[in-house]
């Protein structure tokens, strides 16, 4: 049956105004408990306080991860209110009495979902993984300020001890004094002119490239005593003790679809461990589980319309209160299975293209005796 356009453009019209109002409620409450957290985690970092431009990078970097979930749960909240509202109205009795049937009602809301659906799967597969590296470099930054040498004052790195004694405007380096006792049967003592800090974020590593000076290695033998001069020298050590290695390695959720893919191949090809050894997770579950997650999440806009439009026509009092209370129910519902599902697939009791799939199918077979029921309603 053609549906009329001024009847699709209607039905469309209600769900998108509560779903951005939805959509403005979800994502504020999520954005107030992730900024905090992470905030947190960057305070925690940085050893102090957090300037203003950090916290606006993160923000900026957490609403797009948030609305990859935001998106899927406000348009639930907008199809159950708009529905609810139509059928308690009695506008959805009018167009039955016009002669249109359910058709008129499932096809602007299976529309809007497909749109949904593309967009939340375009931010899970391409947007969120990048935002996320994005937050993680801004922790990082913040964690590397604190690892800085303030001249004038010796700073202990574990078993090395490093002194500047002065800096210039562009932030090199003068009068550098280290001491490594990592190797206690061969400790030494490097001298500098001059020389400047950075951290590779990639190796969580400290690397301090050293101008014209000398080296003095004391091992246990006084009598092998030596001395190197140098004329550039990098003195180069592991930070992520320093540094937690979680800000400073990618994680599953953290990788581009193609990394993701690329690592699933290199483990399942592989077991030379050296080869393997620089990723933070070594089994192949863990990203097989990610590659699953990003394409069956997506979908769940698609499931929620198919439960929401039954939900919504039942005509009971106090229609909008009672759409809400409803969407939050399939939300955690469905949110609390996907949990257990990426669970059961990390511990490999059922494997990843079941157990994440296994949220949507459950869904789909609760929504289809419903649709039915709805259907017949009408007749």
């Amino acid at each position: 049956m053609r549906i009329p356009r001024i009847v699709a453009g209607y039905i469309a019209r209600e769900i998108i105004q509560y779903s951005v109002l939805g959509f403005l409620v979800f994502a504020s409450l999520m954005l107030t408990q992730n900024l905090l957290r992470t905030l947190a985690d960057l305070t925690e970092a940085a050893g102090g306080g957090v300037p203003v431009w950090d916290l606006l990078r993160v923000l900026g970097y957490l609403m797009p991860t948030l609305a990859t979930y935001a998106l899927p749960v406000a348009f639930l909240f907008g199809v159950l209110l708009a529905v609810s509202r139509l059928a308690s109205e009695s506008e959805i009795l009018a167009m039955r009495a016009c002669g249109l049937g359910m058709t008129a009602l499932v096809g602007p809301v299976l529309a809007l979902a497909i749109v949904v659906s593309g967009l939340t799967g375009y931010l899970m597969q391409e947007v969120e993984p990048h935002v996320r590296r994005q937050l993680r470099r801004v922790v990082t930054e913040a964690a590397t300020r604190s690892l800085t040498l303030e001249p004038g004052h010796f700073r202990s790195f574990d078993k090395r001890l490093i002194y500047a004694q002065s800096a210039e405007v562009d932030g090199t380096l003068l009068g550098i004094v280290i001491w490594d006792n990592t190797d206690p049967r061969r400790p030494f003592a490097v001298f500098s002119e001059s020389g400047s800090l950075r951290y590779d974020a990639e190796t969580a590593e400290i690397k301090l490239i050293l101008e014209r000076g000398d080296m003095h290695i004391e091992p246990e033998d006084l009598a092998r005593y030596r001395r190197i001069s140098f004329e550039t020298f990098d003195y180069t050590f592991d930070a992520s003790g320093l540094v937690e290695s979680k800000t400073s390695r990618l994680r599953p959720r953290d990788m581009s679809m193609e990394q993701l893919r690329s690592t699933l191949d290199l483990l399942n090809s592989t077991d030379d461990f050296e080869k393997i050894k620089y990723l933070p997770e070594r089994r192949p579950v863990k990203y097989e589980t990610q590659l699953h997650r990003r394409f069956a999440i997506p979908v769940a806009p698609i499931v929620f319309a198919l439960l929401a439009v039954p939900l919504g026509l039942r005509r009971v009092r106090g229609a909008r209160s009672a759409g809400a209370l409803t969407c939050v129910a399939v939300a955690f519902a469905y949110y609390v299975l996907l949990s257990l599902a990426e669970f059961l697939a990390e511990d490999t009791a059922v494997p990843p293209v079941i157990a994440l799939w296994l949220p949507n199918v459950v869904f789909v077979a609760v929504a289809i005796p419903l649709l039915r029921s709805a259907n017949r309603g009408e007749g």
